[in-house]
């Protein structure tokens, strides 16, 4: 695989790049691991000077901010090489929704000759406020936010989880949560 791990500046340079280099050549099981580079990095990842060999694949970092275009960010070879956006976790606030799907929406058209695709997952963080939450974002939210996009949205799986808070006591508390994944995707034809 090609992955190019984003985050913001601040987390992408003391966090993720030393996990990367931390990873950096580490071999598969596999016989034919090519110890020889052979196989480069493609170029849209290469112009990274983070890129890194992961096993059979290559790595690299860039910062990128949600609320910024992405031309500003990435490399036009780099926005239109994506077919594929992960994110983790990371719209539990209702502010970041819009520029998440904003940022999503921008490589979607930059590289829609790859028909790409969006999973997102996410740890529902509303329940004491319900649907009414203000702070949080709902499940309802992000389904209503993707379909007035005009895009599909598909729930790939969904469990129940329990999560373990620590008090400001001391004390650990378990909280009764939801985890959804979502295929998410644009509805236009290139």
């Amino acid at each position: 695989a090609t992955v190019l791990l984003t985050d913001l500046a601040t987390l992408v340079e003391n966090a993720i790049d030393s996990n990367l280099l931390q990873n950096e050549g580490i071999a598969t099981d596999s016989d034919d691991y090519d110890t020889n580079n052979n196989n480069p990095p493609p170029s849209w990842l290469e112009s990274s000077s983070k890129c890194r060999r992961i096993g059979k694949g290559w790595a690299a970092t860039t910062p990128l901010d949600w609320t910024c275009p992405i031309d500003e960010q990435l490399t036009k070879e780099q926005s239109e090489s994506i077919d594929l956006v992960i994110a983790s976790d990371v719209v539990f606030l209702v502010s970041m929704l819009t520029s998440l799907l904003d940022t999503v929406e921008s490589i979607f058209k930059s590289s829609s000759h790859n028909n790409p695709s969006f999973i997102l997952s996410f740890q529902r963080r509303d329940a004491k406020d319900g649907e009414e939450s203000s702070s949080f974002t709902t499940v309802n939210r992000i389904i209503s936010s993707v379909k007035k996009r005009g895009w599909t949205i598909d729930c790939l799986a969904w469990r129940p989880v329990t999560v373990r808070k620590e008090e400001c006591n001391g004390d650990v508390k378990e909280e009764q949560s939801e985890v959804f994944v979502f295929d998410i995707n644009p509805c236009w034809v290139a």
